[in-house]
């Protein structure tokens, strides 16, 4: 009579896998919030054809991403979510649109990430292939069937899967078929559900308390920063000036161009959705915004691991050409970071040997800007800075402690 049951899946370019809309399917009520990304896991409960069904949601991570490449903050998330089902949940939902271009990445990223449980997840999986369009479910079969890698994951996973046509809600039938698929996988398993370490439990929730101490000390050292920046810029007091010279550095697809644009309120500098075109030369941009003259210089970006010697000697020398755009000089750097790739070692060294192509006063003028930060929604940035680790604290450092989220 009751049912515990576990999201799980990622996400491919702009295409949700639609956990939360699964989730919201199957409990026959809008309780997940579709609208945005999913930051943290969350359990919801309702009856459902006369069973208790439990129904957890959990972050999506990047199909093709090892799990080293997750933020830290999400992988914690998706372990705690077998612990908001006490005992341990009956069944994982794998979801996965049928129009993904599943490839042999996804794989080994899916294997990466399941090892987060510490547990024969596999055992307890169905594949839960979503579609939008009404196509019926052999033409879906067809369509997976084409697609090895698909093929693969299903292997994995005992050949258990089903269909659910998003678009259709008021086919309850789809659900009571896929219920009725948990129950045999169920007593396929000896009626056991997926076993799940108390102690780890108890070990997360620590680590979570300790997590949100620490980010509200962050956010107290955050506010006597900026309070003593702004007692000593612009010259002790003065008013700020009527034009202010920004300059943008990253890695490559941090989103440079785009904070650019939305700064600027106007789209002058090149975006290129589907990431197979980058910014190759610094270039500049002016506008007026709430009455004060703006100059922004986008400039190109490094691979986001590569090493100073690894960066061609163009894009050196168009990055430390950035500056001279807005003589005299910037009055701000913003250093964009991307809330939704773990910030490790190798990442902030290469952002540190990037820097060094500037002199190092750059420092006092540099702002650290997290960008996505739809990625984290209503989970304080804090957060995200203290779990993934001293190198990012480190780095706010040399920037005084100044950092903002767009």
């Amino acid at each position: 009579t009751e049912l515990r049951i576990v999201l799980i899946g990622g996400r491919y370019n702009d295409l949700r896998s639609g956990k939360s809309s699964a989730g919201n399917f199957i409990l026959g009520q809008n309780v997940f919030d579709t609208s945005r990304r999913t930051a943290q896991s969350e359990a919801k409960q309702q009856e459902v054809f006369g069973r208790r069904v439990t129904v957890v949601d959990t972050p999506g991570w990047w199909w093709g991403w090892s799990r080293e490449e997750t933020p830290k903050l999400d992988q914690i998330e998706i372990q705690n979510s077998v612990h908001l089902c006490p005992p341990g949940p009956h069944v994982f939902l794998l979801v996965i649109p049928v129009d993904s271009n599943v490839c042999q990445e996804f794989k080994s990223s899916l294997k990466q990430h399941l090892e987060l449980f510490n547990a024969d997840v596999f055992s307890h999986t169905i594949v839960l292939i979503t579609a939008v369009d009404p196509y019926s479910d052999e033409v879906n079969e067809f369509t997976l069937k084409r697609i090895p890698a698909m093929q693969r994951i299903l292997q994995q996973c005992g050949d258990r899967k089903h269909f659910f046509n998003l678009s259709n809600k008021e086919d309850r039938d789809q659900v009571k078929k896929l219920l009725e698929k948990i129950e045999t996988l169920i007593t396929n398993n000896g009626f056991r559900h997926c076993s799940v370490d108390r102690s780890q439990g108890e070990t997360l929730r620590k680590e979570m308390r300790d997590l949100t101490e620490r980010a509200s000390k962050r956010i107290s050292l955050k506010i006597n920063a900026t309070s003593d920046f702004s007692s000593k810029a612009f010259q002790g007091g003065k008013d700020p000036p009527d034009h202010l010279r920004i300059v943008i550095i990253s890695g490559h697809l941090a989103g440079k161009s785009s904070t650019g644009n939305i700064i600027l309120g106007k789209n002058v500098f090149n975006v290129n959705e589907k990431c197979d075109r980058r910014t190759t030369h610094s270039e500049i941009s002016h506008s007026v915004v709430e009455g004060r003259r703006l100059t922004v210089v986008d400039s190109p970006g490094w691979f986001h691991i590569n090493t100073l010697q690894e960066t061609s000697e163009m894009d050196k020398l168009e990055i430390e050409n950035s500056v001279n755009l807005c003589p005299p000089g910037p009055h701000a750097v913003l250093l964009v970071i991307p809330v939704m790739i773990n910030a490790d070692e190798s990442c902030l060294r290469s952002v540190q040997e990037h820097m060094s192509l500037f002199r190092e006063e750059i420092w006092r003028h540099t702002l650290v800007l997290f960008t996505y930060g739809d990625w984290i929604n209503d989970v304080p940035v804090e957060n995200y800075i203290v779990r993934e680790g001293k190198e990012l604290q480190e780095l706010l450092e040399k920037c005084g402690n100044r950092y903002h989220v767009l």
